[in-house]
């Protein structure tokens, strides 16, 4: 027998949004969801970033798009983006659960908070 044959227990899907900026940290955002007793879908594991140009970009944000659509919870790591702040918004507006973390540098230390930070503020975006 296999061992993942006995591995059929069902875990939430979790979207783990988060920052190019902490692209390099994908691994232990999974790692830690997965020692949190979810699945992590992450799009920088999925995706690359952008597919390093092989595909349009458009196509590549509804594909991430998707990917949200279809999780059980949004989880948010560290500074937002413009394209977390999007999946928040469509996570707000479809009822699915959304937590907020911090990390350290090194993503050694993950900790959860209880209100999202609010970015600050540019010429360009009003606060949120």
């Amino acid at each position: 027998m296999h061992p993942a044959e006995a591995l059929f227990d069902t875990k939430p899907l979790v979207f783990t949004a988060h920052a190019a900026e902490s692209a390099y940290l994908r691994e232990r955002i999974c790692a830690f969801v997965l020692g949190e007793g979810a699945v992590p879908v992450n799009p920088f594991m999925s995706l690359g970033y952008f597919l390093y140009g092989l595909a349009e970009k458009d196509l590549i944000r509804s594909a991430n798009n998707n990917l949200v659509m279809r999780c059980d919870e949004l989880w948010v790591f560290g500074e937002r983006s413009d394209g977390v702040d999007v999946e928040v918004s469509f996570a707000q507006n479809s009822g699915i659960p959304i937590r907020w973390f911090e990390m350290d540098h090194y993503g050694e230390a993950i900790t959860e908070r209880a209100e999202p930070r609010s970015q600050p503020t540019s010429p360009l975006r009003p606060e949120i």
